[in-house]
């Protein structure tokens, strides 16, 4: 295991799938990992999700653009098809990723958006429900995690609860953060568990957080108590 990590983000969207005309070429489909391999990364994470739909045929969550066809946005439209293109030569775009990742020596780590969720009821989201507070909305996410860390090749998985305020919804109402800042942390230890047991100890759980403990805190994170009990 690496102990120290170089890690790269890519959001899956503005720079690869929105911008290929389907068919989706292999060497189209390989560009997320082909422009940083042979560089100082070692750690490739893809964002499987902005938070309305996943990037991969998902047994447990909705796929990106199912809700929303026809399309009106010629990237959503590109997503899709894309997406549908590689599928239909028998090709899962994420599996696709993660071989390639390892093929070029880089570990793969898939990251989920906390804060919103493709295929429940919007009214479960920050403001007009309560995010996270919802043990359905739990559930569901812990699904996507398990998923990806069981069915698929990663080495890992990236919980990332920093895209709110600009690009996800907040995931616990100001008045929540007492009460579920230590069902937060019980669902991380639930997490990690569900990790380890699952790939034997081989895989981690990373998070994205905010820069300080004071705003961590605010939120509803705990970090120091993550990290303490690791």
């Amino acid at each position: 295991m690496r102990q120290r990590r170089t890690f790269y983000y890519n959001d899956a969207r503005h720079y690869y799938l929105f911008i290929f005309e389907p068919p989706m070429q292999l060497e189209d489909a390989w560009l997320a990992v082909d422009e940083v391999a042979g560089t100082a990364v070692d750690s490739f994470v893809y964002g499987v999700e902005r938070g309305d739909g996943l990037f991969y045929p998902s047994k447990v969550g909705m796929r990106f653009g199912a809700d929303i066809q026809p399309f009106e946005e010629v990237a959503y439209w590109r997503t899709w098809n894309n997406m549908q293109s590689l599928m239909d030569r028998g090709l899962d775009p994420l599996a696709l990723l993660i071989d390639r990742a390892h093929d070029k020596g880089m570990d793969f780590f898939a990251s989920v958006r906390m804060a919103s969720y493709g295929g429940m009821d919007p009214a479960l989201k920050v403001p007009e429900g309560r995010g996270l507070a919802h043990g359905e909305v739990r559930a569901h996410q812990f699904a996507v995690l398990e998923e990806l860390v069981r069915d698929y090749a990663t080495d890992g998985i990236e919980l990332d609860f920093t895209a709110s305020p600009g690009g996800a919804p907040h995931f616990l109402k100001s008045e929540d953060v007492e009460e579920y800042t230590p069902v937060l942390t019980d669902y991380m230890r639930r997490i990690a568990a569900m990790t380890r047991r699952v790939s034997e100890g081989k895989k981690l759980v990373g998070v994205r957080v905010y820069p300080t403990e004071e705003i961590n805190r605010s939120r509803g994170l705990d970090v120091r108590q993550w990290l303490e009990e690791g």
